[in-house]
């Protein structure tokens, strides 16, 4: 597959400096870059689909709420009172 890319001056900046610093032609930097990348990315979505629980694990999901510790033990408790708290009841 042959790919064009533009790269933004900071980017093409960085890759003037790799070129300077290794010694390598940008076309070949770019393509082991490219397949570095894709590599890498490759294997996270790999792991990540073979075990489900590290994918909800790295969701953000588990623990993005805020509630009594004890509320699998409490919840009728706690229903009761936000209950009567919302509904006026003593």
């Amino acid at each position: 597959m042959q790919i064009e890319i533009q790269l933004d001056e900071e980017r093409a900046g960085k890759l003037a400096q790799i070129q300077q610093q290794t010694q390598q032609d940008a076309t070949e930097l770019i393509d082991r870059m490219v397949s570095e990348a894709i590599d890498q990315r490759y294997r996270e979505l790999q792991s990540s689909d073979a075990d489900p629980l590290a994918k909800l694990k790295n969701s953000g999901f588990i623990g993005c709420g805020k509630a009594d510790p004890n509320l699998s033990t409490n919840y009728k408790e706690i229903l009761k009172t936000e209950w009567a708290a919302k509904h006026g009841y003593h």
